[in-house]
């Protein structure tokens, strides 16, 4: 028999090596082999399994970073692989013997094994995957500081687990709070949510002279993360049940002095207003629409440097805003059902122009049966104005309808009563509408498709502010009422005086309706003010529309600037100039410093897409850092597992499209709007490991079949993901809360505070990774 047959049979029977009936099967599995097989095996065995006391050191040896562990006695240098691999060889071989001391000097990630095999010494390349590597990015965790209530203590030191189970579990503490902590744990083991553990602080034991710290203290597992660059850990978080003052006290006595405390809560300081940084600037430019709730009724709508043609896109001819028709009674009854503290459910929408009136249909995915969805699929993706959008709808907490409570009077609205927050999402436009038109055109009429119209004018008006505390307008306005008489294009003539006037600018109410709508253009007649200037033509100033009332009696007016009205436009500003002392200008609704901290600290924890900031180095864009929150999204997590240590790696999106998906998207053009694009992403794995990884745009495809074959195949073959991507230019990524968390940070260190400012000022791009898997699926009739 051969030596590896020898060893194979010494492996299978390690779990019977100390039973009663070891001779016996020992007898059975050599039973026809010579009488040597069978001492050889016994050789074997013996060898393996007796009791071992040299210690390992394996510092220098791994591709990974080792410390020191006290485990049964002995002392040892270890890296988490290793550590992971004690831990399943001590139970497989009851103790620490010779078969764990060879198993813990031959990990897959020891250079001697990794040069035996053929491995790259560095970093460890998958078979496979070579070509997607390159494009690393810092991990930023988004609103994860902001949970927290206490200070938290970095700390690594070695403690003991004592699960439900009795099993014993040497890990290693990562920080630890007066309420809570986060443990690094080997994978070997079988962690449970909701399982309450007994934990030793064992090393600090040793350190600290203080009363009970050799008592257990009892916790229970809240979270369990895993370890996306590396599989042999993973990364408890616990919520601490006594009520004994041990943890304050190790805090202590671990922050002795004066400066020691300083420096720690400085550092903490330091961490938060990085992280916040970034998180303002995903905040201040994501192209999702926040909106929240009462109840069922749109009450409040947050705009951002590149959501607002969601915002203008369900706007008709008279500029009027129909989204809040989108949410009616019976679909935010689905989304918002008591209890429930999440949902999200997909919108088809379309705009029919009937006698020159803008009319909006729009579908929510549970409303219809198939047939009535494909015949809407059918009507409404040969128009230009198709779209489909995700709402995910989140309850808001006590904490936060309370937090909210404080700006009332800010935000002109009864800001208690908020139920809900919302995030609406564009999925899928006309690039992508041939998708809808797949199935075959089912054979109803299209008034089955009357009940999906929205209504002319929307039942109440939200409010809209910018997640910025910065002025959008141009100029002031300032409240003037003065009689007029306005002309439209057929000289219809219309009575009336303005209420508002600026520069460039004049809101009017008419005594009788009119028939303008948005864009369209009238002139001006102000009969008073010509008084004042008879030299002026100030019977006949041009004006084009802006927004019209759903009465057609309100109208909010922009001036035609040319050469000849360039006197009109000065004689208002000296108008404006003149009479500062009797006029008195319009309030803008600008959110305070403390209500965009509110709102920050509500939507961090509800992000539907993952933010990418960019760079400009050396000359061309490159993609800086990812926001992200945990549990990660299945496709995040594959990019996770790719990239170097904490790093993620963007090379299966970006490598070999940065022209496209950065230069083009990103250029520095003044109203530059976000450019979109979709991307098939498939992965298959051999365990946890990634074996292989293909993506493509889905404008690659020469045609629909090809297309359809690569996500059959992936579906068959591992995972497929369909990812939107979207990119815009970024003018300006500071802030008026990324300001004064500068202006704090400058007290604490000034040299931090200028790295921060300068890592803020380096975003030139903001993009955004949205997960449509779902969506793609159905649309190609693919989804199992």
């Amino acid at each position: 028999m051969q030596q590896p047959e020898i060893l194979s049979l010494a492996e299978r029977l390690i779990p019977a090596y100390h039973s009663e009936d070891f001779e016996f099967l020992l007898g059975q599995m050599t039973e026809g082999d010579p009488p040597s097989v069978k001492i050889l095996v016994k050789m074997e065995l013996n060898r393996v399994m007796a009791p071992c006391t040299k210690p390992i050191d394996l510092r220098g040896r791994v591709k990974g970073e080792c410390r020191e562990y006290d485990l049964d006695g002995l002392k040892h240098w270890l890296d988490d692989v290793a550590f992971n691999a004690y831990h399943k060889n001590t139970r497989k071989f009851g103790g620490y013997t010779e078969g764990v001391w060879e198993a813990l000097c031959n990990t897959h990630n020891n250079f001697r094994v990794m040069q035996k095999r053929g491995k790259p010494i560095g970093r460890e390349i998958t078979a496979g995957i070579d070509g997607i590597n390159g494009i690393d990015v810092e991990a930023m965790i988004m609103g994860y500081d902001l949970k927290r209530r206490e200070n938290r203590l970095k700390v690594s030191s070695q403690i003991e687990i004592e699960l439900l189970s009795r099993q014993i579990v040497h890990a290693v503490t990562v920080d630890l709070s007066p309420s809570g902590a986060k443990f690094k744990v080997p994978s070997a083991f079988n962690y449970k949510l909701g399982e309450v553990i007994n934990v030793r602080l064992v090393e600090l034991a040793k350190t600290l002279d203080l009363e009970g710290i050799d008592s257990p203290l009892s916790y229970r597992i809240v979270a369990i993360d895993e370890s996306y660059e590396n599989d042999a850990v993973k990364f408890l978080r616990l919520l601490k049940l006594d009520n004994s003052n041990l943890v304050e006290a190790v805090i202590e006595q671990l922050l002795k002095s004066d400066s020691q405390k300083t420096r720690h809560d400085n550092q903490d300081k330091i961490i938060r207003a990085r992280a916040r940084g970034f998180e303002h600037t995903y905040l201040k430019h994501t192209c999702n629409l926040p909106v929240f709730f009462s109840g069922s009724e749109l009450k409040l709508a947050l705009m951002t440097e590149n959501n607002q043609r969601i915002w203008q896109y369900f706007h008709d001819e008279r500029n009027q805003q129909s989204l809040s028709n989108l949410f009616n009674n019976q679909r935010m009854s689905l989304l918002t059902t008591e209890g429930m503290r999440g949902s999200s459910n997909v919108f088809y929408t379309f705009t029919h122009e009937h006698q020159d009136k803008t009319l909006f249909f729009s579908m929510m995915m549970p409303e219809a049966t198939r047939e009535v969805r494909q015949l809407f699929w059918h009507i409404g993706a040969k128009k230009k104005s198709w779209k489909v959008f995700r709402l995910s709808v989140f309850e808001l907490s006590s904490e936060e309808k309370q937090a909210l409570g404080q700006h009332t009077s800010e935000l002109d609205l009864e800001a208690a009563s908020l139920t809900h927050c919302g995030i609406l999402q564009e999925i899928a436009d006309e690039t992508s509408s041939q998708d809808y038109l797949l199935a075959e055109k089912p054979r109803i009429a299209s008034s089955e498709l009357n009940p999906f119209r929205h209504a002319r004018n929307p039942e109440n008006n939200p409010v809209c502010i910018y997640f910025d505390a910065k002025s959008r307008r141009k100029e002031p306005r300032y409240q003037f009422k003065s009689p007029l008489q306005l002309t439209e294009p057929d000289n219809t003539l219309y009575e009336g005086n303005s209420v508002d006037i600026s520069k460039h600018g004049v809101s009017v109410v008419l005594t009788a309706p009119c028939k303008l709508k948005a864009g369209e253009t009238c002139t001006i007649n102000f009969k008073e003010l010509q008084l004042y200037d008879k030299k002026l033509p100030l019977s006949e100033v041009p004006y084009q529309v802006i927004r019209v009332s759903p009465n057609g009696k309100q109208l909010q007016l922009a001036i035609i600037a040319d050469s000849q009205i360039m006197r009109t436009i000065a004689f208002f500003g000296k108008l404006i100039e003149h009479n500062q002392d009797k006029l008195s200008a319009k309030k803008e609704l600008l959110p305070s410093n403390a209500l965009l901290e509110g709102l920050h600290d509500i939507l961090l924890d509800k992000m539907v897409s993952s933010p990418l900031f960019i760079e400009k180095k050396a000359g061309s864009l490159r993609p800086k850092a990812i926001g992200v929150n945990y549990p990660l999204k299945p496709y995040l997590a594959i990019l996770a597992k790719l990239g170097d240590e904490k790093n993620f790696s963007l090379g299966p999106i970006y490598k070999g499209r940065t022209n496209t998906l950065l230069a083009q998207p990103m250029k520095r053009i003044e109203g530059a709007q976000p450019q979109y694009h979709e991307l098939y992403l498939t992965a298959s794995r051999f365990g946890t490991r990634i074996q292989s990884v293909e993506s493509k745009l889905s404008t690659d495809f020469e045609n629909l079949k090809q297309r359809m074959m690569f996500v059959k195949k992936a579906q068959a073959m591992g995972e497929f993901y369909a990812i939107r991507i979207c990119g815009a230019p970024v003018f300006d990524p500071i802030t008026a809360l990324v300001r004064k968390d500068l202006d704090e940070l400058t007290q604490i260190s000034m040299h931090h505070a200028r790295s921060l400012e300068k890592d803020i000022h380096n975003i030139v791009g903001y993009g955004e990774l949205t997960d449509i898997t779902e969506e793609v699926l159905i649309r190609l009739g693919l989804s199992k």
